[in-house]
């Protein structure tokens, strides 16, 4: 791997964890500190990430074929 790859991944992980702060920041916000909603919050945000990486590999690969 390149230095260049490796820079590219980890600017890529900076912008990622700034929007999710800012996400977070947004949705304590509204749904205040309450652990149980914020479980749920977070339960969804992983299903949502999960679900956007299969549809992006899917994507991905049929513009490749």
């Amino acid at each position: 791997m390149s230095a260049e790859t490796v820079f590219k991944l980890v600017a890529w992980a900076i912008v990622v964890a700034v929007v999710l702060q800012v996400i977070f920041y947004f949705v304590f916000q509204t749904i205040g500190y309450d652990s149980y909603l914020l479980g749920v919050t977070l339960i969804v945000s992983v299903i949502i990430g999960f679900l956007s990486l299969v549809v992006w590999n899917a994507v991905k690969s049929r513009i490749h074929s």
